[in-house]
């Protein structure tokens, strides 16, 4: 058997040259193996026949496929022809997918691809070669997008002559927003026994054997790898692969528990079980980091290297488990240098150890499995590059409300500078918000604002809102959403579905559904998710506006853990007049309101202007004034109003002169709302007959 070994960067090209004067001989089979170790972070050229295209590169040490927040992420890795292929082969490696927190959900997927395609092709990504042109091929399968989608999961599909079938699938999450799914796959296939697939760490596994295929294989077939990315939302890594054609995968020469080839592929001994060597055998630990042969094989990690991975810890201390216990059990992947993704390796990330501010990147005192160590909602990685404490969140306390008017921000502005995040087509113009554009494809779009102090205790919100949509072309489509749970910020949302379909596992959604004129679903609805389970609550159908024209007013929203949800809107032809509906949410302060749009056909203007959205409740905390000194003697006359606050709690004060409503004549008019303590100094011109006052409490700062 020709093999292969684990190689360094300076022996590429010398093994390359035997790769290629055997890959067209009929011989024993041969071994490909490539950990991708000892070439520079950007490499695309690993000189050993394979080719690289799109997005593909060598970083940290292992194959990038895509990466997250990167956007044009087509991408594929093509090895050349393997002698004896057609009469079977395994492929294994090591595999990591990373979704950053908000934005879409993960997206899109990859395969594993064998056939008639040329080196250099970029394939289909989680749907192999489909659409390629190319005859024959069969692809393994990982598609994650969208979490629980009808397509979702692992699958088996071949090409045979042209004609494309799914073999096996299994549906199903891979990953779930912002983390991390990392393990072994194994892959083979056999021209008697079928194609086999497994995988291990990742949300929904493969766990396919002997599926019986229609190929007929051809060692002039390629093995390519393909990925892509939707929105730019995933990374994908590939590291420690290994393909053996016309592999004994249960030849055991020695009888000692270690296949031939993968004692071959360490330059262990296939003749001595120990005896001789014990080294060589299943107890044996040549690389002396604690692990024996025996489970370096089961883990897949490297027998004759203490630190697969090279990040700075020995394969026996990183148990894989995502728990940090001490030096000795880090919890860590052995086969990654960084665990968490958070840009530090796991070899000086030690949350037993205080930060150094003096020595941040060598004892950030952070966790290894956990990329924000202090919940702040940056990573640890960022936080040593700013000099900040990732240890500690010093983020100050939320604010309670947000107002923006959009004005004064120059036309397609997406960066407000206020933490908000712009998604898709969004964008400032003529100082206001406009989620889509008539006429404009691809018009998806979300606007997040970040979470306000005391949301759990209730909140309202008002907006302005115009509808437009041109003469002619398809119906006004599709609709939009205000929304409040716990969807990241950047989240695109559903639009006029809410965040239905988006992994979103608690929400409040308040929804204007403009598809279709005359449709059953058309109109105005509340609908929320509950762990994860979906409900409409209330739903007015009728047409919001017709063809060719532009409907506009104001929108009321609000909702109250002890009085339900309320949703009110004018100028639309179907109006929503909802108030105090029932409802199951339970308020989160670290929730994030989102609105989110999108267009159909690409027929729908939408623009928001105004926005003020207030948090904070009266009826979670009642309570009364108990005091009202007033001092007449001089002008003006002074008045202290005293009641029993809660500790760390801030109160809004507001004074009228007849108790109606805000902006009528003597109405409700704020004073002060960040008053912290239990006591209001107030000052009335001489001559004032009547006043009252209110205090509430807008929750703890």
């Amino acid at each position: 058997m020709i093999t292969y070994p684990r190689f360094s960067h300076q022996s590429v090209l010398a093994t390359t040259a035997v790769l290629l004067a055997f890959a067209g001989l009929a011989k024993a089979g041969v071994t490909y193996s490539q950990n991708f170790d000892g070439f520079a972070d950007g490499t695309t050229n690993l000189g050993d026949g394979t080719v690289m295209f799109g997005t593909a590169k060598v970083v940290g040490g292992a194959l990038q496929l895509t990466q997250d927040g990167i956007a044009g992420g087509g991408a594929s890795f093509s090895i050349p022809p393997l002698a004896e292929a057609s009469s079977g082969w395994r492929a294994t490696f090591d595999l990591s997918i990373f979704d950053s927190a908000g934005n879409n959900q993960p997206a899109d997927g990859m395969s594993l691809n064998w056939g008639s395609a040329p080196l250099g092709e970029p394939g289909a990504a989680e749907e192999g070669m489909t659409g390629r042109g190319v005859a024959n091929n069969i692809s393994f399968e990982i598609d994650t997008w969208q979490n629980f989608d009808a397509e979702q999961g692992v699958n088996i599909s071949n090409i045979v002559n042209g004609g494309d079938q799914n073999l096996v699938f299994t549906g199903g999450p891979i990953l779930n927003d912002g983390t991390t799914v990392s393990g072994q796959v194994t892959i083979s296939w056999d021209p008697v026994n079928g194609a086999s697939f497994t995988t291990t760490g990742l949300l929904t596994n493969a766990d396919f054997e002997n599926v019986a295929t229609s190929l007929v294989g051809d060692d002039a077939f390629t093995f390519i790898f393909s990925g892509r990315v939707g929105g730019a939302n995933e990374t994908k890594t590939i590291d420690n692969l290994v393909i053996i054609t016309n592999p004994d995968l249960d030849n055991d020469n020695d009888n000692d528990g270690l296949p031939d080839n993968w004692e071959e592929s360490y330059g262990l001994a296939t003749n001595d079980d120990g005896s001789v060597d014990p080294d060589n055998g299943p107890d044996g630990d040549p690389d002396e980091d604690g692990v024996n042969n025996g489970d370096e094989y089961a883990n897949r990690t490297n027998p004759i290297d203490s630190d697969t991975d090279d990040d700075g810890l020995s394969d026996g201390v990183e148990t894989n488990t995502g728990t940090f216990v001490s030096a000795a059990d880090t919890g860590t992947n052995p086969w990654l240098a960084d665990s968490d993704g958070d840009g530090l390796n796991d070899g000086v990330e030690n949350p037993l150890l205080a930060w150094d501010p003096a020595n941040a990147a060598t004892q950030p005192g952070t966790d290894p499995n956990n990329p924000d160590s202090d919940d702040d909602t940056l990573s640890d990685g960022d936080e040593i590059t700013a000099g900040t404490d990732p240890t500690t969140d010093t983020r100050p306390p939320a604010p309670s409300e947000y107002v923006q008017d959009f004005d004064n921000f120059a036309d397609g502005t997406t960066d407000l500078g206020d933490g908000t995040v712009m998604f898709g087509t969004a964008k400032v113009v003529n100082g206001a918000l406009q989620l889509t554009q008539d006429g404009i494809a691809g018009g998806r779009a979300s606007f997040s604002i970040p979470q306000l102090r005391n949301s759990a205790l209730g909140w309202t919100a008002a907006f302005n809102l115009t509808i437009s949509d041109s003469v002619g072309a398809n119906e006004p489509a599709d609709g939009m959403s205000f929304n409040y749970g716990s969807a990241s910020l950047g989240e695109q949302g559903g639009a006029e579905e809410g965040m239905s379909g988006r992994g979103v596992a608690n929400n409040i959604s308040f929804e204007i559904d403009t598809w279709q004129n005359g449709d059953a679903e058309q109109g105005v609805n509340i609908s929320e998710i509950i762990n994860g389970a979906e409900q409409n609550l209330v739903f007015t159908n009728g047409r919001i506006l017709n063809d060719g024209t532009t409907v506009s007013g104001q929108v009321g929203i609000s909702w109250d853990p002890v009085t339900g949800a309320s949703f009110t809107t004018t100028g639309l032809l179907t109006n929503a007049n909802f108030e105090e509906v029932a409802t199951d949410l339970t308020g989160n302060d670290n929730y994030t309101f989102i609105i989110s749009g999108r267009v159909g056909g690409a027929n729908e203007t939408k623009t928001i202007d105004n926005l003020v959205i207030s948090s904070g409740s009266a009826s979670a905390l009642p309570f009364a004034i108990t005091d009202v000194q007033v001092d007449d003697s001089n002008d003006p006359i002074s008045v202290v109003l005293t009641w029993e606050a809660q500790p760390n709690h801030l109160y809004k004060v507001e004074s009228s002169t007849t108790m109606t409503a805000e902006g009528t004549p003597g109405g409700w008019q704020e004073l002060d709302d960040g008053v912290p303590g239990g006591e209001y100094r107030d000052t009335l011109a001489v001559g004032t007959k009547k006043m009252w006052w209110r205090v509430t409490d807008l929750g703890r700062f």
